[in-house]
């Protein structure tokens, strides 16, 4: 480093020039500590790394397994830091230039089918609280396509009526203000009540809690993950690629499937460009090429097969 300012103040003054929402700040001071530590690690001054350490970091990021877009991710927390550094005259971009991993076509989770879908639901023992919890976070993530993060920033007070149509009110991902709202299904109306019925709460109370013993904590996204990935697992799926993301993804890619167009998927999904919405769409087309492929056609053709 240039400097005698010491890293940890470094990154200080870089964050707070970053004009990001405060759960952003808190992933970047995650991603860039993770680089210190590795480089540690390997015995590297912390405070001179080169170019080719950038380089080995990332092949060792893509050796362990990492998904294309964890590295991609923690190489563009390089790229951001040292091009901070750069303009402070601190030190060199030495990030500048690295290339992005090559994203496969095939995105990385996976809807589920309807019928998976309504498997999901049913297999929900609703006696307990946690089971009519459980199936309404569900639902709003398979009927109305929310992400983890906008189910946890959910309050009991977001949900209202207008022109008599039950909505929800959501803070989106990335956004500071609840100024979106989504229409609920009529199930997903009366499973709120059974949920919500035993429950003394006031306006600004989280819906979805713990209901551990002492314990009314709001539920954050990690927790829903793996209590979705639990859920999946009592019915037999198991695979990686399958997720709570994956909720989402069946509700965007059976809007497809209904023939919904596209400008409309792209406002029910909260996305700001049709370029992320065609994720979709090339679901449903892999969808059907899986189940009505032409290459059958063709080697019957060839084979002389009627």
């Amino acid at each position: 480093m240039k400097t005698t300012l010491k890293l940890n103040e470094i990154i200080a003054e870089w964050i707070s020039e970053c004009d990001i929402l405060p759960a952003t700040k808190q992933d970047y001071e995650r991603k860039i500590a993770l680089w210190f530590r590795w480089l540690a690690g390997q015995d590297i001054d912390t405070r001179a790394p080169e170019r080719s350490h950038v380089l080995e970091y990332k092949q060792q990021l893509q050796a362990a397994g990492k998904s294309v877009y964890t590295v991609n991710s923690l190489v563009t927390i390089l790229k951001l830091f040292y091009g901070f550094c750069d303009r402070r005259g601190y030190y060199d971009n030495i990030a500048a230039g690295i290339k992005s991993s090559k994203r496969h076509t095939e995105y990385s989770k996976l809807p589920l089918t309807a019928e998976q879908a309504f498997e999901l639901l049913e297999s929900i023992d609703t006696k307990t609280v946690v089971g009519r919890r459980d199936r309404l976070m569900i639902s709003l993530m398979l009927f109305n396509g929310l992400r983890t993060c906008e189910v946890e920033r959910i309050n009991i007070g977001d949900i209202s009526t207008r022109e008599g149509e039950p909505i929800l009110y959501i803070q989106r991902k990335g956004r500071t203000d609840k100024n979106e709202i989504v229409v609920l299904h009529a199930n997903t109306v009366e499973w709120l009540e059974e949920y919500i019925a035993d429950r003394d709460f006031a306006e600004d109370d989280p819906l979805f809690i713990s209901h551990k013993r002492r314990c009314d904590n709001r539920l954050v996204r990690q927790t829903i993950g793996r209590i979705v990935k639990q859920r999946l697992l009592r019915i037999d799926i198991s695979n990686p690629k399958i997720s709570a993301h994956s909720l989402r993804h069946t509700f965007g890619a059976l809007m497809v499937e209904q023939g919904v167009d596209i400008e409309t998927i792209k406002d029910m999904m909260g996305h700001s460009d049709t370029k992320t919405t065609r994720i979709y769409i090339e679901m449903a087309q892999q969808r059907r090429l899986l189940h009505n492929s032409p290459s059958r056609e063709v080697g019957n053709l060839i084979l002389k097969k009627k």
